[in-house]
């Protein structure tokens, strides 16, 4: 069923991708006709590799992209570039930008008659540095996920998403007093129902969404600035914390690949051994001959 909701979805965020607006070759004066969406978002993966990046849609009410004919967008004074999405929708952005804590990222949008409008949004006092997560887990276990320290705040929400990218997903909030406790449990029970009873690798993300102030004479609009920081893990009932190539299959490989050198040393051997009982006998044989030889002299 899962599988039959993903399908039926897929379409509708294709088909449902932003285009060029016609108020593109218009010079608007009129900041009702425009509705800002402006994203900052920093994203940390499981590899530890981090990125940060700022779009800037100006929205029709059609919820196609504008590009400004006349004007322009600028954060704390810096004027903003235009680029395009694959399907056609201009956005602004900036190369290169930086995501701090607790600091105030000031957006201006000018139009054709020069006036301008302001949107704006402060990064949370403690930007997320650290999720932990255990690589594997048992899921008839209760597992355990923490943080570094982070403080709730009216503007600032937390969840927790986890998926497996092709089936399965789901958000859970997390209230400020968890935030506060920095960590949060599943229990058991909840992981499976994840897993369905099997073994799965999943993404946890754990995500912080800051919410900032628009213009209100726009036609409504956001601005956010959105943190995510993202933890594989395998959930199994089997043992906990154990990886996936364990001691037992690394002995089977050993095992595998020895099996031809003690072949190879056991014929070896009995090489060793039948060609030492040949030279033994060879030697029983001389000092026989030597010590009758010797008899004969004597006699």
């Amino acid at each position: 069923m899962k599988k039959l909701t993903a399908l039926i979805v897929a379409p509708f965020l294709f088909f449902g991708c932003k285009e060029n607006s016609a108020l593109s070759d218009v010079e608007l004066s009129d900041p009702n006709l425009i509705s800002p969406e402006i994203t900052i978002t920093k994203t940390l993966n499981e590899r530890g590799k981090e990125q940060t990046e700022l779009v800037v849609f100006l929205n029709d009410k059609n919820n196609n992209s504008i590009d400004l004919m006349k004007g322009g967008v600028y954060l704390n004074n810096e004027k903003l570039g235009v680029q395009t999405e694959w399907g056609g929708a201009p956005y602004y952005t900036l190369n290169n930008i930086e995501l701090s804590a607790n600091t105030n990222y000031n957006f201006s949008v000018t139009l054709a008659n020069d006036n301008s409008y302001q949107c704006s949004v402060t990064s949370p006092r403690d930007v997320i540095h650290s999720f932990v997560v255990p690589e594997y887990h048992n899921i008839n276990k209760d597992l355990t996920v923490s943080w570094g320290g982070l403080s709730s705040s009216p503007s600032t929400s937390y969840s927790l998403e986890i998926e497996n990218g092709e089936t399965f997903a789901e958000t859970i909030s997390l209230s400020p007093s968890i935030i506060n406790n920095g960590g949060y449990v599943l229990s058991s029970r909840v992981l499976n129902q994840f897993c369905e009873g099997s073994r799965e690798d999943f993404t946890i993300t754990l995500k912080s969404t800051t919410n900032g102030k628009v213009d209100h004479r726009f036609d409504g609009g956001t601005i956010q600035i959105i943190e995510i920081i993202n933890r594989q893990i395998t959930l199994d009932v089997g043992e906990a914390d154990v990886a996936a190539f364990n001691n037992a299959g690394a002995e089977d490989y050993k095992n595998g690949e020895g099996s031809k050198t003690k072949k190879e040393t056991s014929s070896f051997d009995w090489l060793n051994l039948a060609l030492t009982g040949a030279g033994g006998l060879l030697f029983g044989f001389l000092l026989f001959s030597f010590i009758n030889n010797r008899k004969n002299k004597n006699q």
